[in-house]
């Protein structure tokens, strides 16, 4: 054997014997583990967490206190959205088309889990008033058990849902009539256009008892804003009208209305009229108000207007005492906003969605705007107090 030969296969050898791959090819195959899948979950509610509803089809949740979206949920702009009392559980009211904007009609009511946003059942509904991301279109009485959802098919209705046993109890008829204020407990009103209210109670067993109070203002010379607010857990109710007075209702099946004040003269200005070129600081916007419940403060988005312009976007939020009648502070917004919204806690945040889509988020100890975010947002639905 010649010296190269011997040397070539001396390489060979070292190679077969020092290759990784070749002593590993009697291994066993690893053993594949199977996937593993989960479901996360979000912690309790908190108070400064906010469902603003976006341009496309979902809902935004979002935490006020460091910026971040904690999730999203499905919803087209008809849907209506409730969070019950105990932040356990997102009611969503939907309705869609078998062929995408016609066909075979479904309206449903989805439950959703607050915790997991997973969608936990669907109820079918009888056909609800279209007029999305309205407060007033559907929402629950204090402690939960039912549910009231305005319908418009054609007539004036409002579907009462047992929401425990979650299934349809009855549809009561209110002619003339609109929108759900619920009580404290067993029962709603709806705005007239006589400028009254209809009240409607439901007994535990589902049967409605319905009563109706006197005209309290003028559908057609001062009209009350749809987006007037209700606090559930008292059965009060204020309501707004585009000139800016303001009407406490204790409601019930004999509703108590207080006597009007006004927004401007609270703020030391003179009464804001209903004349077509009487400039004023008026109220306006799709979600112009918000009620910090545990301090009585009314917050309204103004704007310098004449009558007629209540759906003009506020410059400024003006606070107000609803117990004194008086203006508490005047907030400038870092840009025109649509909607406002505030926290129901003791150390409350202020929300307001801008033009652009922004969503500011102002801190009101101090007044100071913590932070100027673009998520195209919309209405605001609230964490209960």
């Amino acid at each position: 054997m010649t010296g190269w030969f011997r040397r070539v296969s001396a390489m060979i050898a070292s190679v077969v014997v020092s290759s990784p791959g070749l002593a590993r090819a009697a291994d066993p195959a690893p053993v594949l583990q199977a996937e593993q899948s989960d479901v996360a979950q979000l912690p309790a509610m908190g108070a400064h967490w906010v469902l603003p509803y976006t341009k496309t089809t979902a809902i935004t949740l979002y935490d006020g206190d460091n910026g971040h979206v904690l999730g999203t949920l499905p919803a087209t702009p008809l849907a209506n959205t409730v969070i019950t009392p105990d932040r356990r559980t997102i009611y969503i009211t939907e309705t869609s088309w078998s062929l995408v904007d016609h066909g075979d009609r479904h309206d449903m009511l989805q439950q959703f889990d607050a915790r997991t946003l997973e969608r936990v059942r669907e109820l079918a509904l009888p056909p609800r008033a279209l007029v999305g991301r309205k407060q007033q279109n559907f929402d629950v009485d204090a402690n939960g058990k039912f549910g009231f959802i305005f319908d418009l098919s054609p007539a004036s209705a409002v579907t009462v849902v047992d929401l425990s046993a979650f299934r349809v109890v009855r549809t009561v008829d209110i002619p003339g009539c609109a929108l759900v204020f619920p009580w404290q407990g067993g029962g709603f009103s709806s705005l007239c256009g006589d400028g009254s209210l209809t009240n409607v109670a439901v007994g535990s067993d589902g049967k409605a008892t319905v009563t109706h109070s006197k005209p309290f203002f003028s559908a057609d010379g001062d009209p009350v804003y749809e987006q007037s607010l209700a606090e559930r857990a008292k059965g009060d109710a204020y309501f707004i009208t585009y000139s800016g007075k303001v009407m406490k209702a204790h409601l019930g099946p004999q509703p108590v209305i207080e006597t009007a004040w006004s927004i401007q003269q609270a703020a030391g200005q003179p009464v804001a009229g209903t004349g077509v070129q009487e400039l004023a600081w008026r109220p306006g916007g799709t979600q112009p108000f918000a009620m910090s419940y545990y301090n009585h403060h009314l917050f309204a988005l103004m704007h310098m207007g004449t009558y007629w312009t209540h759906k003009t976007a506020g410059t400024e939020v003006w606070e107000l005492d609803t117990q004194a009648h008086r203006l508490v502070r005047r907030i400038d917004l870092p840009a025109p906003a649509k909607a406002v919204a505030v926290s129901q806690d003791q150390k409350p945040l202020l929300y307001a969605n801008g033009e652009n889509g922004n969503l500011m988020v102002i801190d009101l100890q101090n007044g100071k705007t913590l932070r100027n975010t673009h998520i195209d947002a919309g209405a605001m639905t609230l964490t209960p107090p």
